[in-house]
């Protein structure tokens, strides 16, 4: 009995010690299965961190092979090409030599790329570069700087008129027909051209030069070249500071109103106070009512501009006539093309209601826009001004193309002669033949006539004894700001 019970005892202490060996035994293989599976991480992040150094080495050698040589065209990389340039100033500056900075932008190159697809678009690039490696000196450089344009460095040229034979050289061979994959294309190009270093003394300045030359060569035509002008630059500069103002939101502060009497000189009365806008920008000082006016128009400001113009020009009218000042009429100019807006023309009337003015107190002078307006756009427009009620002049008539067909078909009030028509009338015969024609033409017609630019008191005798009374002119009054008229007209 004591055997069975050692027996049992010894069997349980195995059963025991078994078991403490397979639970120590599975910890251990767990341990192992876990320390494998951190090995086989370890290995595989090493292996795609090869992989990615392999593609980040393939990838700066791409971009260095890019950087020394363009991928369609096999010509200089841009860097390379950026180089070159710094280091002929440098050595132009040196030794008083000039070089030139030529774009060449091949046009609508877009169209053949969309039209034939990107391979013929390539293959035209490709025969464009080689052409115009043909077309300059070894000594010289090109690069592709864009898509479509190629950058030209002209060294050690004996003058700048070089340039010009050399932009003439590469319009020529440009025009020749292309043979790209069995299509035969033709193309145009257009070339900037900036000199050192009457032009510009680095890198920097001779590429805007040279690509500012190249914008005026596409705005002139499909095939030229053009040389950088500073005198153009400049205008260019004003113009975007003037647009950069016409959208700030302080425009209008910055406005100021000017008036100038039409003086009817048999009554000597003032027959109408014509409205001058004037701008005085932070920048750039005064700005005169014409160069304002082209501004804005192209900005697509003029609505908007005229608007406030027409509402505070109006109030001030009726001020005066609060005050005892009676004017016939308002002056308010508008260009021509503002009339193709029936909304324009419609806000105009809301604004004469609003501010309970009788419409025919305002003479609306209006002045030709850039763009000529079709016969039937003119009729409409002109038919709601009449429906309106106000009084139509044309402003400076004789010098643009508002023609007589016009004031046979339309309802015109006024004829503002432009100054220049009676600048020599006290001494050009044909002058005053001019004038006894206009006066006799605009009696019949039921129209008056509004000399401008009245200067001495022998014009106006004369013209008085023509037949004209209404004038305009320095001699008459020059323009006035509000306080001014308030003062001088205003018993």
């Amino acid at each position: 009995m004591e055997l069975s019970y050692l027996i049992a005892g010894i069997s349980f202490i195995v059963l025991c010690l078994a078991f403490v060996f397979c639970k120590r035994s599975g910890r251990q293989a767990g341990l192992f299965k876990n320390e494998l599976r951190i090995a086989e991480a370890k290995a595989k992040k090493s292996q795609e961190n090869e992989i990615r150094l392999i593609e980040e080495i393939s990838l700066l050698q791409n971009k260095l092979r890019f950087t020394l040589e363009d991928p369609v065209t096999g010509l200089s990389g841009w860097k390379l090409f950026e180089d070159r340039l710094n280091q002929n100033i440098k050595e132009s500056e040196r030794y008083q030599l000039t070089l030139g900075v030529m774009f060449v932008d091949i046009n609508d190159f877009r169209m053949i790329n969309d039209a034939l697809g990107y391979e013929v678009g390539d293959a035209l690039l490709r025969e464009t570069a080689e052409r115009l490696v043909a077309c300059i000196r070894r000594v010289d450089s090109i690069s592709r700087f864009t898509k479509d344009t190629f950058v030209i460095l002209l060294t050690q040229l004996s003058k700048p008129e070089t340039a010009a034979v050399v932009a003439q050289r590469i319009l020529k061979s440009l025009a020749e027909p292309f043979q790209i994959r069995g299509q035969e294309l033709y193309v145009t190009a257009c070339i900037g051209i900036s000199i050192y270093p009457v032009d510009g003394q680095d890198a920097e300045t001779l590429l805007r030069g040279a690509d500012y030359a190249l914008h005026l060569a596409k705005e002139k035509g499909k095939h030229l070249y053009q040389f950088y002008q500073e005198k153009i630059y400049a205008k260019s500069q004003r113009e975007l500071v003037l647009s950069t103002g016409l959208n700030k939101d302080s425009l209008f502060q910055e406005f100021a109103l000017y008036y100038q009497p039409v003086v009817n000189i048999t009554n000597e009365s003032v027959f109408c106070m014509d409205t001058l806008l004037h701008w005085q920008h932070p920048e750039l000082g005064l700005i005169g009512p014409d160069e304002l006016f082209n501004y804005a128009e192209k900005n697509q400001k003029l609505n908007a501009i005229s608007e406030w113009l027409f509402e505070n020009a109006c109030r001030q009218f009726l001020h005066w006539r609060s005050l005892g000042f009676y004017p016939e009429h308002i002056g308010i100019p508008v260009r021509l093309n503002q009339l193709e807006s029936s909304q324009f023309i419609y806000r105009l009337s809301q604004l004469i209601q609003d501010l309970a003015c009788n419409p025919e107190w305002i003479l609306l002078e209006i002045q030709e826009g850039t763009n000529q307006l079709q016969f039937d756009v003119l009729e409409k427009a002109f038919n709601m001004l009449k429906f309106v009620g106000v009084k139509l002049a044309v402003q400076n008539f004789g010098k643009g193309t508002f023609s007589l067909q016009h004031l046979k078909d339309f309802p015109i009030h006024y004829l503002k002669l432009d100054p220049a028509l009676i600048k020599d009338i006290d001494t050009n015969l044909q002058t005053q033949a001019l004038a006894k024609s206009l006066i006799y033409l605009s009696t019949n017609m039921d129209m008056q006539v509004i000399i401008q630019g009245v200067e001495s008191n022998q014009q106006m005798e004369l013209l008085k004894k023509l037949g004209y009374s209404l004038m305009q002119g320095q001699l008459l009054g020059g323009p006035l700001s509000e306080h001014e008229v308030t003062d001088k007209m205003v018993v």
